[in-house]
């Protein structure tokens, strides 16, 4: 079987962008057998059905060297969402046959046309990478858009940024739309990296208690 399901690799290879804008849990029904020891020294059998957890289905929203954009849905664990994923989560990493970084999909308006350059604000952060503990303080946070476009993402130590140690990922801006204007309620712990991509900016706040009254 192809290892890209009915993508083949040459369509993959002309694959310049991908966006994961879903991610569906999957369910399977799973038997439980057990003996129900109660007035029989064998005992009686007895089964119980439970759904449990089979994986996931991703939705990506690809755009090919041709402009064309195509949307795929993919099973979580299979090479091609692992690449898809990676490609999503790192835009730089799939460039065009030129050698050139491909851009991102044009955005409707410019960032700065006829408006001041922008200015850093306090409790605003750039692209770049974050230390809690080090950089930040640990602690629960709420993450708002204030300019630009890129990702979000945490990761549980800054010497392992692979998919398998990422916490938290989230696509921010206010253009598209799969982008998000705000990430709420991410705990970062000490020794948790943060990574900032684009050219996005975003502020920094503690996240309020939940007020609960039932």
């Amino acid at each position: 079987m192809d290892l890209f399901g009915n993508l083949d690799a040459e369509e993959y290879d002309k694959i310049v962008s991908a966006v994961l804008i879903e991610r569906t849990q999957l369910y399977k029904s799973k038997t439980f057998w057990g003996r129900i020891y109660s007035g029989s020294f064998f005992g009686n059998p007895i089964s119980m059905s439970q759904s449990v957890p089979d994986g996931s289905e991703l939705t990506f929203s690809v755009t090919y060297k041709t402009g064309r954009r195509k949307i795929l849905k993919v099973m979580s664990g299979t090479e091609l969402a692992d690449r898809l994923l990676q490609m999503a989560m790192d835009p730089d990493t799939k460039t065009v046959a030129t050698g050139k970084a491909v851009s991102k999909s044009p955005q409707k308006h410019s960032h700065t046309a006829g408006k001041a350059m922008f200015k850093l604000g306090k409790n605003q952060l750039p692209q770049g990478r974050y230390m809690f503990g080090t950089d930040l303080p640990v602690g629960t946070f709420d993450f708002t858009w204030v300019w630009g476009s890129g990702s979000i993402g945490l990761y549980g130590t800054a010497e392992n940024t692979t998919l398998g140690n990422c916490l938290y990922y989230q696509k921010v801006g206010n253009q598209q739309d799969y982008e998000y204007r705000q990430c709420l309620h991410v705990q970062c712990e000490s020794g948790n990296m943060l990574i900032i991509n684009g050219n996005l900016v975003v502020e920094i706040a503690r996240s309020p208690k939940p007020e609960i009254d039932l």
